[in-house]
């Protein structure tokens, strides 16, 4: 029985210190408006552009639970930029046969992406008025977009303001998950309270076994 409550006070502490790694690191991945962060990173290129799948940015299908993601793409350095949001359906028919760079396999800290050429046309004019954007902003950077993801499939795109072609920019993505600060407090309450009860049984355990008269 001793056996049996020293190794049950081990697992505790093992999946107590575990739990409080995974919230502290989850904790430290947020800024202060709790988005988690890819970390800048430039993108250059000579074509008109980049586009990429929305679920690229979250991680997930934005489908999964409505409302609870919500996208942030942020230029830190850049002039005459472009950024929107809008149904892959509507982006590809402004977008049509022109060159760009489509961005997937997005990886956050560093911030990576792989990037595919495509197209070999050019843009039908600027970006704004061409489509109804879920959500956009467009100018000099600093320059910040914000959009809560809705069902369907959604690409963003990073353009010129005047759709000429040309982009340098560094942008950075972040994503913010419903109750995610919560949860992360939550796994290192949790963790905490799993390393207490294991230092409990340990103690328990050794103590019997202390205490136990000599055979």
């Amino acid at each position: 029985m001793r056996v049996l409550i020293l190794v049950l006070g081990f697992v505790a502490l093992i999946a107590g210190a575990a739990c409080t790694a995974s919230g502290v690191a989850s904790l430290r991945t947020l800024d202060e408006d709790d988005y988690m962060l890819s970390g800048p990173a430039r993108l250059t290129t000579s074509t008109f552009g980049f586009v990429g799948a929305t679920k690229e940015i979250a991680g997930r299908d934005s489908g999964l639970r409505e409302g609870a993601v919500t996208v942030r793409i942020r230029a830190i350095e850049g002039e005459n930029l472009f950024l929107g949001i809008a149904p892959r359906e509507a982006a590809d028919a402004y977008l049509g046969a022109a060159r760009r760079e489509l961005l997937d396999e997005v990886r956050y800290d560093p911030l990576e992406v792989r990037r595919t050429g495509a197209g070999a046309g050019d843009l039908p004019g600027p970006p704004g008025p061409a489509v109804a954007w879920a959500a956009s902003a467009a100018g000099d950077a600093p320059l910040e977009l914000t959009w809560q993801a809705e069902n369907g499939d959604f690409v963003f795109v990073i353009l010129r303001e005047d759709g000429s072609a040309g982009v340098d920019a560094v942008v950075e993505f972040g994503t913010r998950f419903r109750y995610q600060r919560g949860f992360a407090m939550a796994g290192i309450a949790f963790g905490i309270l799993f390393v207490v009860v294991g230092l409990l049984l340990a103690f328990a355990a050794l103590r019997r076994r202390g205490a136990s008269p000599p055979g």
